[in-house]
């Protein structure tokens, strides 16, 4: 998980992914954190525009036990529109 720090853009310490997560809510109790964004980041990297679906079966390996899942979704979303 820290090595997806490194592909952040110069000057910031989050890559957009992980600044996502933590701006959006996507980061709860942080017990799921971790995989979530490794997966997401791995998705991302061979999805421009992810509908919504593909998202949801993208992190389906992923248990998180705090959420109904839509902030890490969105949260995955707004990674894909470049962090805005």
């Amino acid at each position: 998980i820290e090595g997806i720090a490194d592909q952040a853009a110069p000057g910031e310490r989050l890559a957009a992914v992980q600044r996502c997560f933590v701006d959006g809510g996507g980061a709860q109790c942080g017990i799921c954190t971790p995989g979530m964004i490794v997966a997401a980041q791995c998705f991302l990297e061979s999805r421009a525009a992810p509908t919504d679906q593909a998202v949801r079966e993208a992190l389906a390996g992923n248990l998180c036990r705090c959420t109904g899942y839509q902030k890490i979704i969105e949260a995955v979303q707004r990674a894909a529109e470049g962090g805005r």
